[in-house]
């Protein structure tokens, strides 16, 4: 026999996987205590993944295992993983495993551990094989193994460690700073579960089928702790679940905190925003139903809405008389449903070239003279679409959802029925309508979005830009 074990690991791996060692495997496995645990996992994750083995009798004779677990461990899938560990020497080491579940037997190539998989064997109710890629003591792989094999959606960019009981109670194990450190060397992150009692506990929270998340966005940067536990008692989010996104699925979800908006604040909010956005589609795995509040301008409301653009589910709260209410959207295509009747808003369309100037009308600032001095010295005979609210006075909270809908209508159907290259909104509007508008209008179009400050207005987003930001011309790292 080649003395396989004398190969270095890299180059062992490079000669299965080019599968010069094919004919050779029935030869490896006969050997396999002959072979570092390295080398012993390269061998199984490579049989597994291409589902080359050595003879049944073979196997059993090696693992010493009955005919239907050595026939099971062929067939039953199989996963890889990772734990961290603390070596005799202080240092943080990362560790490779790979795992089968569903055997009548338990397997590994760690004989000193072997007890340590009992605790497993009875709370999954099945056998188990777990081979890792290097020897080490102690049980803190208890939990992380079991959580690979119970859990579906365990996060990416996370490491676990912890020991646990036949009935899946977890235990606490040393070595916690050095996991961390090594962890953060990584790239990666511990989940301390320290508050967590139980794997069925992760596993609950982990493979959930929904998530109420809350997304709070405030230009207040001083003590705005106040109105964010007024924003959540209304969500009926609570302290726990914050804990768990934090902790577990490593979300931030403190504010947004946008200041003053000048300059390039706007578009870092708005990028703040879409890391946010995006990091939790990821980590929950697009399972997310948002809670959104902006204490903020309209237009920043509308920047938002055009970036969100998604067909989630969503629920808006508009702070009105010291109370949040909720505005629940189930199926964001209703906002962009055509509307053959309008019943709450009236529109004034004035023909000009191939630039639409929107102006949403449905505050208490009178816009129309002021947006059509302002723009007239910026766009050459622009287009005009003005949309009033019908009623006079603040339009009801129950009210907003309709009146989107409908300006979002009128919007689509102008659009449809003429060609314009450009597009200039201009909002006195509540900051739900706001949001609601911009995601029906979407990104698709050019043009930008003007804000009202010192007695004039000012282009502050461009259209081209979140887009840009949609679309992801800028990677996360850099948002």
């Amino acid at each position: 026999m080649w003395k396989f074990w004398e190969i270095e690991r890299a180059h062992f791996r490079t000669l299965l996987e080019s599968g010069k060692l094919d004919d050779h495997i029935e030869e490896l496995y006969s050997h396999f205590w002959e072979l570092p645990p390295s080398h012993q996992y390269e061998l199984v994750k490579y049989s597994k993944d291409k589902e080359i083995f050595p003879s049944v009798q073979t196997f059993r004779k090696v693992f010493k295992v009955s005919e239907e677990t050595a026939v099971k461990f062929f067939k039953e899938k199989h996963i890889t993983f990772k734990f961290p560990v603390v070596l005799s020497n202080g240092e943080g080491e990362l560790i490779k495993a790979v795992a089968v579940k569903n055997l009548k037997e338990v397997i590994t190539n760690l004989k000193n551990i072997k007890r340590h998989l009992n605790p497993i064997k009875e709370f999954l109710k099945t056998g188990l094989a777990v081979f890792f890629d290097r020897e080490f003591a102690g049980a803190s792989f208890q939990l992380p193994t079991v959580l690979n094999l119970y859990v579906e959606n365990l996060p990416q960019d996370a490491l676990f460690t912890g020991a646990i009981d036949k009935k899946g109670n977890i235990k606490s194990v040393d070595g916690i700073e050095e996991k961390k450190k090594l962890a953060k060397e990584l790239g990666l992150r511990l989940v301390e579960t320290y508050y967590l009692s139980t794997v069925d506990d992760i596993k609950a929270w982990f493979d959930a089928e929904s998530y109420d998340v809350p997304l709070y966005i405030t230009k207040t940067q001083d003590r705005w702790e106040g109105e964010f536990r007024g924003f959540l008692k209304a969500t009926g989010i609570s302290e726990e679940q914050l804990k768990n996104f934090e902790v577990l699925s490593g979300l931030e979800t403190k504010p947004i905190i946008t200041g003053q908006l000048t300059g390039d604040a706007w578009e870092n909010a708005l990028k703040e925003f879409w890391k946010r956005f995006k990091e939790t589609e990821q980590k929950l795995h697009s399972k997310e139903r948002f809670h959104i509040a902006i204490n903020g301008p309209a237009v920043l409301a509308f920047a938002i809405g055009v970036l969100f653009g998604s067909q989630k589910p969503f629920v808006f709260y508009h702070y009105q008389n010291n109370t949040y209410h909720p505005i629940t959207v189930v199926n964001v295509r209703e906002l962009k449903e055509r509307k053959e009747t309008l019943e709450k808003i009236e529109q004034h369309f004035q023909r000009g070239d191939k630039s639409l100037v929107i102006m949403l009308s449905f505050a208490h600032h009178e816009m129309e003279s002021d947006v059509k001095n302002y723009i007239s010295q910026k766009v050459e005979n622009p287009s005009y679409l003005l949309l009033r609210a019908k009623s006079s006075g603040n339009i009801a909270v129950e009210d907003m959802k309709e009146v989107a809908t409908e300006t979002a209508s009128v919007i689509q159907n102008i659009r449809r029925e003429h060609s314009f290259e450009d597009f200039h909104f201009f909002l006195s509007a509540p900051v739900p309508i706001a949001f609601m508008v911009g995601l029906s209008f979407g990104h698709y179009g050019e043009g930008y979005i003007y804000n009202y400050a010192g007695g004039t207005y000012e282009p502050v987003v461009s259209f081209s830009f979140l887009k840009a930001l949609r679309e992801g011309k800028y990677a996360l790292s850099e948002v």
